[in-house]
This record gives C-alpha cells, sequence and structure tokens, in this order.
C-alpha cells in the first residue's frame, strides 16, 4: 500500500475522510481509484509509445511526462509504473514513496483528470463511475495527498535553495535532488520503501 499525505485506502473500508474545501469532491472522490485507474492507463500508454518507432519516443514521452520525462527514458518509466502498481495492490507493506515515483504520479494524474473533466458524460461513468460524472479538483487531489512538490520546481530554483530553505519548504523527499536534475534513478532509487511503522495517526 503506498503512502500519501492522507490515506487513500480509508474508502475501500468504508470510512469517510472529510479532506476538501470543495463541495462534494470528498464524499463521491476514492482516490486509490483514482490512482488505480491512471496507472492502469499508464500501461497502456506506455505500452501504445513503445509501438511506435522508437526515434519518436523521446518527443511522445516529453509530450505525455513534462517532468518526468527529464529522468527517465521509456524502460525507466515503464518499471517505475510496474512497481507503483505493485506497491499499491500490496496488502502486506505500507510503501514510502520517493520523488521519483510523485513526479511521475503527478504527470499520469493530472493527464488523468485533465482528460476525465474534458470526457463526455458517458466516458466519465465508465472511468470513475464513483464520481458520477462529477468533476475531479486535480489542485485539490494533490493539496489532500501529495507531502510535497519539489519536482515542479526548475533546476535553477531549486538549486539556489539553500539546504535550510529546502528544509523550511518542507522538500525534504528522498531522491529529489536526482528528479528535479534530471538524473536516471538507479535502481536502488527505483523501489519503493517498506514503512517500519503505520503511516498515519491512530484515533482511538
Amino acid at each position: 500500500m503506498l503512502i500519501f499525505k492522507n490515506n487513500i485506502y480509508r474508502k475501500q473500508y468504508g470510512e469517510f475522510l472529510a479532506l476538501s474545501t470543495v463541495q462534494d469532491f470528498s464524499t463521491e472522490f476514492d482516490p486509490h481509484h483514482f490512482v488505480k485507474a491512471c496507472l492502469d492507463e499508464e500501461v497502456e500508454l506506455l505500452d501504445l509509445i513503445k509501438s511506435h518507432p522508437q526515434e519518436f519516443w523521446r518527443d511522445d514521452l516529453a509530450g505525455f511526462y513534462p517532468r518526468s520525462h527529464r529522468f527517465g527514458e521509456l524502460p525507466v518509466l515503464r518499471k517505475l509504473i510496474e512497481i507503483l502498481l505493485e506497491g499499491l495492490e500490496c496488502k502486506e507493506h505500507w510503501y514510502h514513496m520517493n520523488t521519483y515515483h510523485f513526479s511521475l504520479l503527478y504527470d499520469g494524474l493530472n493527464r488523468f483528470a485533465y482528460n476525465y473533466n474534458h470526457d463526455s458524460p458517458q466516458e466519465k461513468l465508465k472511468s470513475l463511475p464513483e464520481m458520477q460524472g462529477k468533476p475531479i479538483y486535480f489542485e485539490q487531489f494533490v493539496d489532500d495527498y501529495f507531502f510535497n512538490t519539489v519536482f515542479l520546481l526548475t533546476e535553477d530554483a531549486y538549486n539556489r535553495l539553500s539546504g535550510k530553505e529546502k528544509q523550511d519548504l518542507g522538500y525534504t523527499c528522498p531522491c529529489q535532488f536526482g528528479a528535479v536534475n534530471g538524473l536516471k534513478p538507479c535502481p536502488e532509487e527505483m523501489e519503493l520503501q517498506i514503512a517500519k511503522d503505520y503511516p498515519y495517526p491512530v484515533y482511538v
């Protein structure tokens, strides 16, 4: 199970968590299904890109993955998607993600939400029936579930920050230097990290 700022699995267990300030968004929205539907679609998208002539891959990835294409060619992004899908559905462990994972998720989820919001009512019901055709407020989702968005900074903006400034801004996610600066992740950096403890507050 993937660790976000708030628990994306609560709705699966009948728990209601009102986070959003947008009326009706929290009650209809299932964050786990949103992430799962997106990742499934990413597998299909990468398969489609792979079917194109290889000389077009770089431009295709830049268009579909405006942030994460900087650090990953197609095999890297495909492997990261597979790792995220496995972690999302694994019930044995909670997994910490790093900036490579969050950057790739942001690209995919942002595109998925945009396409959903511009789909016909029939297509909306097919992809996320629980939403009953209501829009996805992606910025609200990011506020509610992402720890930070350091990967949205340009290389110059990030590298100008001092260590203290990064700490003060909450930019403490592992692998942020590599992701922002477009460094290819090594195999260890692509893996999720098992949490030692339950990652959310327990209310008794």
